[in-house]
C-alpha cells in the first residue's frame, strides 16, 4: 500500500511536469509568432558588440529602410542592409560564412530582421541571430544611438537647436571641422565641460575621425554621465562631411600655432600676403597704437569694445585677433569662446607684431624669439 501511494505520487509529479512543460511550450509559441527566427539574443548580448574597434568575427546589421529609419537613428557600429534590398547588398556581407550575423529592426513586431536572418542562413551563414527588441529597446535602455550624415546636414541647414561636438584633438579641429561644431577633445573633456550647454535636455551630437575613431563614443558616454539626456554620435564624422560637402571655412585649412586657439604664424603671413579676404583680422590694441601702424585690412576693436559688441557680432569668416605681443589677442580669443559658444572659427595670433603707417609689418612667432 505504501509503495502504491509512492508510485502514484511520482506519477503525479511526472504528469505535472509534463503539463507545465506543455504549458511553457504553448506560452513560448504564443509569445513568439511562427515568423520569428529560431536564434534570438537579448540586449546584453548586443551591448559588448557596440564598441570601436568592432569585435572581429561578428557583424551587427540593421534590416530597416535606410532613409526612413537607419539614418534617423541606429545602434552604433551597425551596417545598413535593408531587408527589401537584401539581394542588392550581398557585397556588404562578410565573405567568411562563419562570421556571426546579428540582425535587428524596429522591435518585436518588426519582421524585417527575421526575414533577413532566414535569407542569410540560406546563403550558408552558420551563425545567424536576431535581436528582436531592436532599435527601440536599445534607446529605451538609455544607450547612445547614432545618426547619419544626411541628418546632421539637415540639422545644420535648418539651424536646429543642437550642439555639434568635435571630439578630436584641437590640432585636428583647427585643420578643419564641420560648420557649427565646438571643439571639446575627448582627452580634455573634463576640463572643457563649460563649453557644453547648460540645459541638460539639449541635443548633443559627438563626432570624430570616422567609423574607426572611438573618441566620439567615449565623449558621448561622459556626457550622459553628466546628466545630458539627448546624446547621439555621428560615426561617419569629419571625413564623411568633407567628402560630401567639402572642408569647413570655404576650404581654408587652418593650421595650429602650437597652443590652443593660436593661428599658425607662417600661414597667417601667407594669407595676409596672398588672400587677405579669406579671413577677418581684428586688431584689439588701443586706437592710438592702431593709428601708428597696423596690418592692412584689419579692423580696430579694443578688448573692452569687443566685450560689448560680441553678443551681436557676425562671424562669417575665420576670425583672427591680433595685438602687439599676443597677450591681448589671446584674451579676446578666450572671451569670444566664452561669450559666443556658437562661434567656432575664431583664433588669435601668438606673435609679436610691429607695423608702420604704410602697412609694412614685421611678425615674429613668439616661439622663435
Amino acid at each position: 500500500m505504501r509503495h502504491s501511494k509512492l508510485l502514484n505520487h511520482r506519477i503525479g509529479q511526472v504528469f505535472l511536469a509534463l503539463i507545465l512543460a506543455l504549458a511553457f511550450t504553448v506560452q513560448a509559441q504564443a509569445a513568439n509568432p511562427d515568423w520569428f527566427y529560431k536564434n534570438l539574443v537579448g540586449i546584453d548580448y548586443v551591448k559588448p558588440l557596440v564598441k570601436v574597434p568592432h569585435p572581429e568575427g561578428v557583424m551587427l546589421i540593421d534590416a530597416r529602410p535606410f532613409k526612413g529609419k537607419y539614418i534617423q537613428g541606429y545602434i552604433p557600429t551597425a551596417v545598413s542592409i535593408p531587408d527589401s534590398e537584401f539581394d542588392k547588398h550581398l557585397d556588404l556581407l562578410p565573405k567568411d560564412k562563419n562570421t556571426t550575423l546579428v540582425y535587428y529592426c524596429e522591435g518585436p513586431e518588426c519582421k524585417l530582421s527575421h526575414s533577413s536572418a532566414k535569407k542569410a542562413e540560406k546563403l550558408g551563414y552558420k551563425s545567424v541571430k536576431v535581436f528582436p527588441g531592436g532599435y527601440p529597446e536599445w534607446v529605451k535602455a538609455g544607450n547612445v544611438p547614432a545618426i547619419g550624415l544626411e541628418v546632421v546636414k539637415e540639422k545644420i541647414s535648418k539651424g536646429e537647436n543642437f550642439q555639434l561636438v568635435d571630439s578630436r584633438p584641437l590640432v585636428k579641429f583647427l585643420e578643419g571641422s564641420i560648420p557649427s561644431a565646438v571643439s571639446i577633445p575627448d582627452s580634455a573633456f573634463d576640463k572643457k565641460t563649460g563649453l557644453l550647454p547648460a540645459d541638460k535636455a539639449t541635443e548633443l551630437v559627438f563626432f570624430c575621425g570616422g567609423y574607426a575613431c572611438p573618441l566620439s563614443h567615449s565623449s558621448a558616454k561622459k556626457a550622459q554621465a553628466l546628466g545630458y539626456t539627448n546624446v547621439k554620435v555621428f560615426e561617419a564624422g569629419e571625413p564623411a562631411w568633407t567628402k560630401a560637402y567639402g572642408a569647413a571655412g570655404g576650404g581654408l585649412k587652418v593650421q595650429t600655432g602650437g597652443v590652443e586657439g593660436a593661428f599658425n604664424t607662417e600661414q597667417f603671413k601667407k594669407i595676409v600676403a596672398e588672400k587677405p579676404e579669406s579671413i577677418t583680422i581684428i586688431d584689439v590694441r588701443d586706437a592710438d597704437e592702431f593709428a601708428a601702424g597696423h596690418i592692412k585690412g584689419s579692423v580696430n576693436m579694443t578688448v573692452n569694445e569687443l566685450e560689448k559688441k560680441l553678443p551681436g557680432m557676425k562671424f562669417d569668416k575665420p576670425t583672427v585677433f591680433v595685438c602687439a605681443t599676443g597677450a591681448r589677442s589671446g584674451e579676446a580669443y578666450y572671451m569670444t569662446r566664452e561669450m559666443r559658444k556658437d562661434v567656432k572659427e575664431v583664433y588669435y595670433l601668438e606673435a609679436t607684431t610691429k607695423c608702420t603707417k604704410d602697412g609694412n609689418c614685421e611678425i615674429i612667432d613668439n616661439k622663435k624669439k
